[in-house]
């Protein structure tokens, strides 16, 4: 039960401290790899379906674990334990949009997987080493999901446009009306619409002379959404040459 308890063990997790370091490396590494090896992993023969199937499982186990744990040890609450956290969501929805394969949904849920796990990756409230299961939740929660969009987009090559961060954007404040609402009705915080995180605020001190919590919000989803083109920018310049090598092959 040692395993299930967010109190710190052997390991401890620090901002910017070596397991963050670790998990940022490992993710910006798998990205890099995905992009360069990115026509070699569509010849795997179970890159599409079965990888998907498997992303899926995996990511849906994690969050049964999690949630059942919470159950079985008398602790979880409706005031923080509804799948009603943005990465929560964004999640959900990206393992429906492998399972069905429905590539319009992913549209949107490419630029959620970079509004909702992006500011957690970079500003972690965590405590637990690798020793304890919310290490590894947070992992897979944030920095395999995001990783494993990144490949939806290079090796299973679903069509993305700018353009889709718009309606991206109004999905995600439909979104975070719907839980303000919420939020205001049982008392709870989900997606931090009602007030920021306590390290957040010790963090950044003077969030607190504006403490409007969706502002910040708003601003910290579009800071994602352009964090967000780079891999897209990346994908296009990469066809680009790919087209421009082939109409020389064939002028030559």
């Amino acid at each position: 039960m040692n395993f299930f308890s967010d109190v710190p063990g052997i390991f401890h997790f620090h901002l910017f401290g070596f397991w963050h370091i670790v998990l940022t490396i490992t993710m910006l590494l798998a990205m890099v790899l995905i992009y360069k090896y990115q026509e070699a992993l569509r010849k795997w023969k179970y890159h599409d379906k079965a990888f998907r199937y498997i992303v899926a499982g995996i990511m849906f186990t994690n969050m049964a674990i999690y949630y059942g744990q919470k159950i079985l040890d008398g602790t979880w609450s409706y005031k923080e334990h509804l799948p009603l956290h943005f990465c929560f969501i964004s999640g959900y929805l990206f393992m429906y949009a492998l399972v069905t394969n429905h590539k319009s949904m992913f549209k949107f849920v490419y630029f959620f997987s970079f509004a909702g796990p992006l500011p957690a990756i970079l500003l972690p409230d965590l405590t637990c080493g690798p020793d304890r299961f919310i290490f590894w939740q947070f992992f897979f929660s944030h920095h395999f999901f995001l990783t494993a969009s990144i490949y939806v987009l290079y090796v299973l090559e679903w069509k993305i446009t700018y353009l889709e961060a718009f309606k991206a954007f109004i999905a995600a404040n439909i979104m975070f009306a719907l839980v303000f609402g919420l939020n205001q009705v049982i008392g709870s915080n989900y997606i931090m619409t009602t007030r920021l995180p306590a390290h957040i605020m010790k963090l950044f001190p003077f969030l607190s002379y504006i403490n409007i919590p969706i502002l910040w919000l708003e601003l910290a989803g579009v800071a994602a959404c352009f964090i967000a083109f780079i891999p897209l920018f990346f994908l296009y310049r990469s066809k680009e040459r790919i087209e421009d090598s082939s109409i020389i092959h064939q002028i030559s």
